[in-house]
């Protein structure tokens, strides 16, 4: 079925995005770690808790929420994500009490991520119902707001997550508030207090994502664009129509999730704490020229790291759209465990750029190739939970990674070792990228489909 309506097609990726970077604000929960620490007394385990709840249920949430997609279409699913990711902020702001963390990790952890795993499959599975043909860079371009929304938001959350003035000072207006919050200016070495800034951000959140939410539909079914048909020999696989109960009695979809899982381990072990080990390496030190004010933080470690984990997204959707997803993954994951055995020994300030540029480059690539190869060994029809299931690696990721990391960092106070367990996961990532490539073949030949 072709139709017209296609034209305007670029409507549902401009609404992925606007909700894919409220959602991507998560990656940023380093400039959330000395706060909280600062302000109950927290060691770095317990504040990594919360990060590793809110990615464990963000990635569980993600089957319901893939299956509901699936039966009802994305905007009612990602509006049902965008309420309960601001509730969890305003939440969070009400009840947290220091001798309480388990209520951050149900209320940020339980509530938030469950939030961000209603909104986060929407635009991916819609992007992909219409654009059967760019799957991997519009994959790419529908997750790169994920990626980017810790860029817009670490820099003035930073700011106004500091303690409110004192001494006299003038409390912060509504006015420097919102410029504040757009990154236009900086402040006055005072904020608002994490507590008013939670409940600012959970009603901003929800706006955005609500917002976001308008613009994403699907297709009607069988629909193809204008002009285009599949490539010779694959025309059958745009019939391909796996459920998710024959998804998981193939040893290519347990492949897939263990594949996941050593990549993204690696990654979030390192996100989770990126601003402080950073700044451990820097030691005070400064990326930002003083004449670039307050958009120095686009040029800031955890800046870099954002805008490439947005930018790897496309770049790696691109490239697996050319030489297929399980090579794309074998050289990217190479590429991300020589990075992270190199970082070991960093200590320039150009070289934290230039790693930070990399690591966010290689993470970005999963969250395009993982979803990409998902649709492509097992169709487009139950994308929703079919990469559900997939993405409940990036739950087990989530845990492992963030609370390995804290703890590793807590019992010898240095990120060497973390920093070479992430490298030897990316190796072991490389290498299942192989099986794979392998075990898919054999999937779509033993379906009667051309897997060349």
């Amino acid at each position: 079925m072709r139709n017209n309506n296609g034209n305007n097609r670029w409507t549902v990726v401009a609404g992925g995005l606007l909700v894919q970077i409220v959602l991507g604000t998560v990656y940023a929960f380093s400039v959330f770690v000395k706060p909280l620490e600062a302000e109950f007394g927290w060691d770095r385990t317990t504040t990594q808790w919360a990060f590793s709840f809110a990615l464990a249920t963000f990635a569980i949430v993600m089957i319901p929420a893939g299956r509901l997609q699936d039966r009802i279409g994305p905007r009612k699913v990602a509006t049902m994500g965008g309420v309960l990711l601001g509730l969890s902020f305003i939440l969070s702001a009400l009840l947290v009490r220091p001798e309480y963390p388990w209520i951050l990790y149900l209320t940020y952890g339980v509530v938030g991520g469950a939030g961000i795993g209603f909104a986060y499959v929407c635009p991916i599975s819609a992007a992909m119902k219409w654009y059967p043909d760019k799957r991997g860079l519009i994959t790419g371009f529908a997750v790169a707001g994920f990626g980017a929304g810790a860029l817009f938001f670490a820099g003035p959350a930073s700011t106004l997550l500091l303690p409110t003035a004192k001494g006299g000072a003038e409390a912060m207006g509504i006015s420097q508030v919102l410029l504040v919050g757009l990154g236009i200016k900086h402040g006055h070495g005072f904020g608002i207090g994490w507590q008013a800034f939670f409940v600012l951000h959970g009603v901003v959140c929800s706006s955005i994502v609500v917002l976001g939410s308008m613009f994403l539909r699907n297709p009607p079914a069988g629909w193809l664009p204008e002009g285009w048909s599949p490539p010779r020999g694959k025309e059958k696989h745009t019939k391909l129509d796996v459920d998710w109960h024959a998804m998981l009695d193939t040893p290519l979809a347990c492949m897939i999730w263990l594949t996941f899982i050593f990549g993204a381990t690696s990654g979030l072990m390192a996100i989770g704490q990126w601003k402080p080990m950073m700044s451990a390496i820097l030691q005070g030190q400064s990326f930002a020229p003083e004449w670039m004010g307050t958009f120095g933080r686009f040029v800031e470690p955890v800046g870099i790291l954002a805008i490439f984990n947005a930018l790897g997204r496309i770049f790696w959707g691109k490239i697996s759209d050319i030489i297929d997803r399980p090579r794309a993954m074998m050289m990217m994951f190479l590429a991300q465990g020589m990075a992270f055995m190199m970082l070991a020994s960093v200590e320039s300030v150009t070289a934290v750029f230039l790693a930070s540029a990399w690591v966010g480059l290689n993470f970005g690539g999963n969250f395009a190739l993982f979803p990409s190869s998902a649709a492509d060994y097992f169709g487009t029809k139950n994308l929703g939970i079919n990469y559900g299931w997939i993405f409940t690696a990036y739950g087990v990721a989530g845990i492992l990674g963030p609370v390995v990391g804290g703890v590793l960092f807590d019992s010898t106070e240095q990120y060497l070792i973390p920093f070479v367990f992430a490298g030897t996961l990316c190796f072991i990532a490389a290498a299942s990228s192989v099986m794979v490539w392998m075990m898919g073949r054999n999937h779509l030949k033993e379906l009667g489909f051309d897997a060349a």
